[in-house]
């Protein structure tokens, strides 16, 4: 809006300025050479400078301009006043009086081109701008520069004529500032209600991460307390044989998958040791075939909210599957081509109607289940379709697919 009524303002301002440039060109054009040229010789109050005086009253009555005067090009860039008609009552501006155009105008003028200034301020006349236009002799030598000031006044008329003439226009521009202004807040709010849920779901799923993993570490604590009684037994009853069998078969059972040989990103490390180790206390055998990538097209937020949910599910179906089907899941992070592929595979039982609804809104096929396990899948499909992913769900023979393309 501001921006509007500054570049209104700054049309009035030059198309003002080239009118009157017209018309000190027309001056110019009328002007008698000769006898300006003799004054400019003499220097002096003679008849050629009153006659010259007197072809500019007659277009300072006509023009209604503060001053229209003549100026003096000399060796300096000081502009200077030879002759002026001016209005009654004013003092006479003697010969070679110095005025307020900018030395940069002056220089311009020497060059043989027009200009003209921005608003002048000045203590005795007030504000205004100033045009000026060469003149030249028969032999193209320039004379002078034939000046024209005009009341700053005259351009707020302008500009307000402008204004009303196209106040639709400007009423406009204002309902669009506001318009703008207010999608910008409610962008800003919205961008801060999205950043909360996102902080809320994020809290959800890593507390609940940690307390799983809390809860494996007591399982473990535990079930080592039991093994390291049945190994100071077997060595107290001195049969080593058994202890050492006892403790090579327990070393196999709780050796630890090394996920930082497999996965370069370090977010999705964490989580599918967290989950590896989840699943083992669950009796469940969890299996790995990943690229050494970053996915780093994919923020690390969005992979953590796949595979936390896509695992969760899959490690709480396993665990009620009762088939004969060993109990199993596998998990593949691949890239192929330029997409990539991010798949769990697990056992489990499915009905028909739980294969139909499986990413419906609040779906769960348990019947006593939080929020957001019951949005789990739902949260996997909004994310997936961020990055115009794909999603394939394929279950046969008690396995069940679900396959990510991004």
């Amino acid at each position: 809006m501001f921006i509007s009524y500054y570049s209104i303002g700054k049309s009035a301002q030059t198309a003002l300025a080239k009118q009157y440039m017209e018309i000190a060109k027309d001056i110019a054009d009328g002007l008698d050479k000769g006898v300006y040229q003799k004054f400019i010789i003499s220097k002096q109050d003679d008849e050629n400078r009153k006659q010259t005086r007197q072809y500019l009253d007659q277009y300072y009555d006509r023009i209604k301009a503060l001053y229209v005067y003549i100026l003096m090009l000399d060796s300096t860039d000081i502009s200077k006043v030879m002759v002026a008609s001016y209005p009654q009552g004013t003092l006479d501006l003697t010969i070679g009086t110095p005025c307020t155009v900018p030395a940069e105008k002056v220089k311009r003028a020497k060059k043989g081109e027009s200009y003209f200034t921005e608003t002048i301020k000045d203590h005795s006349t007030g504000a205004y701008l100033s045009v000026g236009v060469p003149f030249y002799n028969e032999a193209g030598k320039i004379l002078g520069v034939v000046g024209i000031d005009i009341d700053a006044k005259n351009v707020k008329q302008v500009r307000d004529e402008v204004l009303k003439k196209n106040i639709f226009i400007f009423v406009i521009d204002i309902v669009f500032t506001i318009a703008l202004l207010t999608v910008a807040f409610i962008l800003n709010r919205w961008y801060k209600l999205r950043l909360q849920q996102d902080l809320k779901e994020s809290e959800k799923m890593y507390t609940s991460e940690l307390g799983r993993v809390i809860d494996a570490i007591k399982s473990s604590r535990h079930d080592m307390l039991n093994h390291l009684q049945v190994l100071s037994g077997l060595m107290d009853m001195q049969l080593h044989n058994k202890a050492r069998d006892y403790l090579n078969q327990l070393t196999i059972e709780s050796k630890i998958v090394n996920m930082s040989l497999r996965i370069r990103n370090p977010i999705l490390m964490v989580l599918f040791q967290s989950k590896w180790e989840f699943a083992q206390s669950k009796s469940i055998q969890m299996y790995f075939d990943t690229d050494q990538n970053e996915y780093s097209r994919v923020e690390s937020m969005d992979l953590a909210r796949i595979f936390s949910n896509l695992l969760d599910n899959a490690i709480e179906a396993t665990e009620d599957y009762m088939g004969e089907q060993p109990k199993q899941i596998r998990v593949i992070c691949k890239t192929i081509g330029d997409k990539y592929v991010f798949a769990v595979e697990n056992t489990a039982q499915l009905s028909v109607k739980e294969q139909k609804n499986l990413f419906q809104n609040g779906y769960t096929t348990k019947e006593n289940s939080d929020e957001l396990r019951g949005n789990g899948l739902m949260i996997i499909k909004r994310t997936v379709e961020l990055y115009k992913g794909k999603i394939h769900f394929q279950y046969e023979e008690d396995n069940v697919v679900i396959r990510i393309t991004i």
